[in-house]
Protein backbone atom coordinates (compact mmCIF):
# COMPACT_ATOMS: atom_id res chain seq x y z
CA UNK A 1 0.00 0.00 0.00
CA UNK A 2 0.99 3.74 -1.11
CA UNK A 3 0.30 5.95 1.30
CA UNK A 4 -0.36 9.64 -0.51
CA UNK A 5 -0.51 12.63 1.63
CA UNK A 6 -2.48 14.45 -0.82
CA UNK A 7 -5.33 12.13 -0.68
CA UNK A 8 -4.92 12.28 3.05
CA UNK A 9 -4.97 16.48 2.81
CA UNK A 10 -8.74 15.89 1.40
CA UNK A 11 -9.89 13.40 3.69
CA UNK A 12 -8.82 15.75 6.92
CA UNK A 13 -10.75 18.47 5.43
CA UNK A 14 -13.81 16.09 3.83
CA UNK A 15 -14.09 14.79 7.35
CA UNK A 16 -13.45 18.18 9.27
CA UNK A 17 -10.52 16.67 11.29
CA UNK A 18 -9.35 20.07 12.45
CA UNK A 19 -12.58 20.63 14.40
CA UNK A 20 -10.59 18.72 16.75
CA UNK A 21 -7.07 18.55 15.91
CA UNK A 22 -6.98 22.00 14.22
CA UNK A 23 -5.56 23.18 11.07
CA UNK A 24 -2.57 20.62 10.40
CA UNK A 25 -2.95 18.67 13.44
CA UNK A 26 -1.60 21.33 15.77
CA UNK A 27 -5.00 21.22 18.50
CA UNK A 28 -6.24 24.20 19.85
CA UNK A 29 -8.07 22.26 22.92
CA UNK A 30 -5.73 20.66 25.84
CA UNK A 31 -7.44 17.45 25.95
CA UNK A 32 -7.05 16.60 22.17
CA UNK A 33 -3.48 15.78 21.03
CA UNK A 34 -1.36 17.29 18.56
CA UNK A 35 -1.49 15.01 15.80
CA UNK A 36 0.90 16.99 13.60
CA UNK A 37 4.42 15.00 13.20
CA UNK A 38 3.82 12.12 15.04
CA UNK A 39 5.43 8.98 12.51
CA UNK A 40 2.81 7.66 10.55
CA UNK A 41 3.36 3.93 11.63
CA UNK A 42 2.20 4.96 14.44
CA UNK A 43 -0.70 7.19 14.05
CA UNK A 44 -1.75 4.15 11.49
CA UNK A 45 -1.99 2.04 14.40
CA UNK A 46 -4.23 3.97 16.12
CA UNK A 47 -6.37 5.03 13.55
CA UNK A 48 -6.73 1.68 12.73
CA UNK A 49 -7.05 0.58 16.75
CA UNK A 50 -10.09 3.23 16.66
CA UNK A 51 -11.80 2.09 13.60
CA UNK A 52 -11.57 -1.84 15.24
CA UNK A 53 -12.88 -0.55 18.93
CA UNK A 54 -9.31 -1.43 20.34
CA UNK A 55 -9.17 2.23 21.54
CA UNK A 56 -12.40 3.66 22.58
CA UNK A 57 -13.25 6.97 21.81
CA UNK A 58 -16.81 7.32 20.82
CA UNK A 59 -16.08 10.76 18.22
CA UNK A 60 -12.85 9.11 16.75
CA UNK A 61 -15.02 5.39 16.09
CA UNK A 62 -17.21 7.82 14.65
CA UNK A 63 -14.97 9.53 11.93
CA UNK A 64 -13.47 6.31 11.21
CA UNK A 65 -15.38 3.29 11.07
CA UNK A 66 -16.03 3.28 7.32
CA UNK A 67 -12.76 4.08 6.47
CA UNK A 68 -10.29 1.56 4.94
CA UNK A 69 -6.89 0.80 5.59
CA UNK A 70 -5.84 3.21 2.60
CA UNK A 71 -7.50 5.71 3.37
CA UNK A 72 -6.20 5.55 7.04
CA UNK A 73 -2.48 5.48 5.80
CA UNK A 74 -3.13 8.55 4.10
CA UNK A 75 -4.35 10.39 6.78
CA UNK A 76 -1.21 8.83 8.77
CA UNK A 77 1.08 10.52 6.19
CA UNK A 78 -0.38 13.59 5.72
CA UNK A 79 -0.34 14.65 9.45
CA UNK A 80 2.61 12.77 9.80
CA UNK A 81 4.40 15.33 7.16
CA UNK A 82 3.15 18.51 9.39
CA UNK A 83 5.12 20.67 11.63
CA UNK A 84 4.68 19.71 14.84
CA UNK A 85 3.76 23.21 16.03
CA UNK A 86 5.23 25.75 18.43
CA UNK A 87 4.83 23.82 21.68
CA UNK A 88 2.82 24.28 24.82
CA UNK A 89 4.07 25.46 28.29
CA UNK A 90 5.74 22.97 29.95
CA UNK A 91 8.42 22.96 33.23
CA UNK A 92 12.23 22.14 33.04
CA UNK A 93 12.45 18.54 34.90
CA UNK A 94 13.33 18.27 38.23
CA UNK A 95 16.16 15.76 39.11
CA UNK A 96 13.93 13.01 40.16
CA UNK A 97 12.23 13.77 36.33
CA UNK A 98 15.83 13.58 34.77
CA UNK A 99 16.39 10.21 36.23
CA UNK A 100 13.12 9.00 35.03
CA UNK A 101 13.61 10.07 31.81
CA UNK A 102 17.57 9.68 31.84
CA UNK A 103 17.76 6.40 33.71
CA UNK A 104 14.56 4.77 34.17
CA UNK A 105 14.16 3.12 37.83
CA UNK A 106 16.06 -0.04 38.19
CA UNK A 107 14.07 -1.01 41.48
CA UNK A 108 10.62 -0.53 39.92
CA UNK A 109 11.66 -2.21 36.54
CA UNK A 110 11.02 0.94 34.82
CA UNK A 111 13.29 1.58 31.40
CA UNK A 112 14.27 4.79 30.57
CA UNK A 113 11.53 7.19 29.36
CA UNK A 114 14.32 8.35 26.53
CA UNK A 115 14.68 4.65 25.76
CA UNK A 116 11.56 4.45 23.83
CA UNK A 117 10.52 8.02 23.32
CA UNK A 118 13.78 9.73 22.42
CA UNK A 119 16.22 11.87 24.70
CA UNK A 120 14.07 14.87 23.82
CA UNK A 121 10.77 13.17 23.38
CA UNK A 122 11.06 13.23 19.63
CA UNK A 123 9.27 9.18 19.17
CA UNK A 124 11.35 5.89 18.52
CA UNK A 125 10.80 3.31 16.40
CA UNK A 126 8.11 1.99 15.04
CA UNK A 127 5.25 2.60 18.16
CA UNK A 128 6.73 4.96 20.29
CA UNK A 129 5.25 8.01 19.52
CA UNK A 130 6.27 11.34 19.74
CA UNK A 131 5.63 13.26 23.25
CA UNK A 132 6.51 15.90 23.21
CA UNK A 133 5.10 19.28 22.04
CA UNK A 134 1.94 17.90 23.84
CA UNK A 135 -0.83 19.60 26.22
CA UNK A 136 -0.25 18.64 29.60
CA UNK A 137 -3.47 17.81 30.08
CA UNK A 138 -3.42 15.31 27.37
CA UNK A 139 -0.31 13.65 28.66
CA UNK A 140 -1.82 13.50 32.16
CA UNK A 141 -4.54 11.68 30.60
CA UNK A 142 -3.36 9.53 28.34
CA UNK A 143 -1.05 8.19 31.40
CA UNK A 144 -3.96 7.64 33.63
CA UNK A 145 -5.85 6.20 31.01
CA UNK A 146 -2.75 3.48 31.27
CA UNK A 147 -2.26 3.31 34.32
CA UNK A 148 -6.44 2.34 35.40
CA UNK A 149 -6.77 0.05 31.99
CA UNK A 150 -8.79 2.41 30.58
CA UNK A 151 -6.66 2.41 27.61
CA UNK A 152 -5.18 -1.17 26.05
CA UNK A 153 -4.09 -0.60 23.30
CA UNK A 154 -0.26 -0.23 23.99
CA UNK A 155 1.85 -3.05 22.25
CA UNK A 156 3.20 -5.67 25.04
CA UNK A 157 1.23 -3.70 27.60
CA UNK A 158 4.16 -1.52 28.13
CA UNK A 159 2.49 1.79 28.74
CA UNK A 160 0.21 0.41 31.20
CA UNK A 161 2.94 -1.58 33.55
CA UNK A 162 5.06 1.96 33.17
CA UNK A 163 1.96 4.31 34.53
CA UNK A 164 1.11 2.05 36.86
CA UNK A 165 4.22 2.05 38.75
CA UNK A 166 4.49 5.98 38.45
CA UNK A 167 3.02 8.09 41.50
CA UNK A 168 0.09 11.00 40.16
CA UNK A 169 3.02 13.16 40.84
CA UNK A 170 5.29 11.44 38.54
CA UNK A 171 3.03 11.47 35.93
CA UNK A 172 2.11 14.95 36.51
CA UNK A 173 5.70 15.85 36.55
CA UNK A 174 6.74 14.01 33.83
CA UNK A 175 3.60 15.66 31.39
CA UNK A 176 4.91 19.10 32.73
CA UNK A 177 8.53 18.24 31.33
CA UNK A 178 7.56 16.68 27.87
CA UNK A 179 4.86 19.94 27.50
CA UNK A 180 7.55 21.57 25.87
CA UNK A 181 8.24 21.79 22.64
CA UNK A 182 11.54 20.71 22.76
CA UNK A 183 12.61 19.32 26.43
CA UNK A 184 16.45 20.05 26.80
Amino acid sequence: MNADPARGEALAKKEKCSKCHGDNGVSDDGEDNNIAGLMPSYAFKQLIDFRDKKRDDRDMYKKVKEMDDQQLADLAVWFGMQEAGNGTEGKQMSEDVRKLVVNGDPERLLKACAACHGSRGNGGQFDHPRINNQYKEYLVTAMTAFKEDDRENDVYSRMRYVSKALTEEEIEALADYYALPDPE
